[in-house]
């Protein structure tokens, strides 16, 4: 163990020195875009060059773009650096959109705000994105062995066209993501900068003050992410389980008719597997009508997908109970919104989690928690990952200690990145603050109304570890008839279902 944790440091160690002074090329040109409030935002919109795997002397270059977003303020802070999640997601696209521009207006009121796409996404970047030409197995979302097996099909075909393409997929995990920071950093000249991550982002943005953090004057991290958090506890799901359904059972639009979500739940669960349910959605590829079965494999999978989600977790009462009654109108709508996901294979996305990994002991953990959870079926498809990774080793897992101005965020409906995880990272941060949302899920942390008020004034380095946020208490939508004036979209009378019936 020494001597593999030798080798990861001195690894780590060579590929931080041997990018100090890298051959990358910045160009850039000047743009301008037009918030949803009609607020023109000067830009520029800019591509850097950067060696696809740096411990690679024979390396290709990628390019990595960015957009920097200018401040109106004349004396405005270091540059603001967002840091979006996945991995695999870009986030210049936000510039374009009115409504996502009219959200960082806030902050440049503050500092410029930088844009930064993860390496291999952004518009025009394909090098490490395959798509399957053909429609997945009936059989997906019901057999997990099927869906093993169509995914290491694809897997290897996705691998063989990366072969082709020269790509060296070794470059893509989060130290050469956090490497490619420091290196725009310098090609625009600045010492310091400050951070904004969510999710994923916030494991790079650890990262990058794990090992650049005397270049970072404040960092915002939203749903945290560790360094060691990337593999995901069993029990952390299965609590938000058993809380969704204590909620329920406090809720009088749904007890009625659903007294024990978890009792429905296993009945159901029994159900599908002796008997998969037949439906059919419209095809990602064609639009045309396939078929789709679902049993128990494909009904856990879509909880788990969801179950961090505060828009979606309303409406689970109601998916349960109308399953129970025959209706499998809003479980085709989620299987519709899932499907799409196994069309491809994002590599970024694929080598950078496992190439993150796990300590020994959190594997352990994970696979004890798994044997008695009654999502283990999809835990463990979860966990079977064949694809190439290098392994950033436990020195890069391992807990660091930091006086970096830090506000952390979390929301107690988050089971993507619970709360907990955020104080595991800040038990080492001499100098930070956790705001925990009440009733907020993982997407709706960001979505608060004051929490952008709070991260701003957090950036003009205010206090703000008196400030407390909080959504109203969650409520359900009923689990039959009109859903009065709460909604979500499986129900909506506007959703384009698929012409063909469902079979029984």
């Amino acid at each position: 163990m020494k001597h593999l944790l030798l080798l990861s440091c001195l690894w780590i160690t060579t590929l931080l020195a041997n990018a100090q002074n890298p051959s990358e090329s910045l160009t850039i040109e000047n743009k301008s875009f037009k918030s949803k409030s009609g607020t023109v935002v000067e830009a520029q919109v800019g591509s850097l060059m950067v060696p696809e795997n740096r411990a690679n002397p024979d390396s290709e270059n990628i390019s990595i773009h960015f957009i920097q977003l200018k401040s109106i303020n004349p004396t405005s802070q270091v540059p603001l650096v967002y840091l979006e999640g996945g991995p695999g997601q870009s986030c210049t696209w936000q510039a374009d959109d009115p409504f996502y521009l009219e959200r960082w207006l806030p902050f440049l009121k503050v500092s410029d705000v930088i844009l930064l796409d993860q390496r291999g996404t952004g518009a025009g970047t394909q090098r490490v994105l395959y798509i399957t030409p053909k429609d997945v197995p009936a059989d997906i979302f019901a057999n997990q062995k099927v869906r093993e097996e169509y995914l290491a099909t694809m897997s290897q075909a996705a691998l063989a066209e990366f072969e082709q393409r020269k790509v060296d997929l070794r470059g893509y995990t989060t130290l050469e993501n956090a490497q490619d920071i420091d290196n725009l950093r310098q090609a625009l000249s600045y010492e310091q900068v400050s951070l904004l991550g969510f999710s994923y982002g916030t494991h790079l943005g650890l990262a990058y003050m794990k090992y650049f953090g005397q270049h970072v004057k404040n960092a915002v991290l939203i749903g945290v992410e560790g360094l060691n958090h990337t593999f995901k506890l069993p029990s952390t799901f299965v609590a938000q389980f058993q809380k969704i359904a204590l909620l329920a059972q406090a809720d009088p639009k749904v007890n009625k008719e659903v007294p024990d979500l978890i009792d429905l739940y296993d009945r159901i669960i029994k159900r599908l597997e002796e008997k998969p349910v037949k439906l059919k959605v419209a095809s990602p590829l064609t639009g045309e009508s396939m078929p789709i079965n679902i049993g128990s494999f494909g009904l856990n999978l879509i909880l788990l997908s969801d179950i961090s989600d505060a828009s979606d977790i309303p409406v689970f009462p109601r998916l349960l109970f109308s399953i129970d009654q025959g209706d499998y109108d809003i479980l085709q709508w989620f299987v519709q919104k899932r499907v799409g996901d196994l069309y491809g294979v994002q590599g970024m996305n694929a080598t950078m989690d496992p190439a993150s990994g796990a300590s020994s002991d959190r594997l352990k953990r994970i696979e004890k928690e798994t044997v008695d959870s009654p999502f283990r079926d999809v835990l463990s498809a979860m966990m079977q990952n064949d694809w190439p990774s290098p392994d950033l080793g436990e020195e890069f897992r391992a807990p660091f200690s930091s006086n970096i101005r830090t506000l952390l965020m979390s929301g107690t409906l988050d089971s993507n990145t619970p709360p907990y995880q955020a104080e595991e990272v800040r038990w080492g941060f001499s100098n930070s603050s956790h705001i925990i949302i009440d009733f907020a899920g993982h997407e709706q942390i960001l979505a608060h109304p004051q929490a952008i008020s709070t991260i701003t004034q957090f950036l003009r380095e205010e206090d703000v570890s008196d400030i407390t946020l909080s959504y109203p208490a969650l409520e359900f939508i009923p689990v039959k008839g009109s859903p009065g004036e709460l909604s979500h979209p499986s129900i909506q009378n506007d959703y384009q279902h698929v012409t063909e019936k469902n079979e029984d």
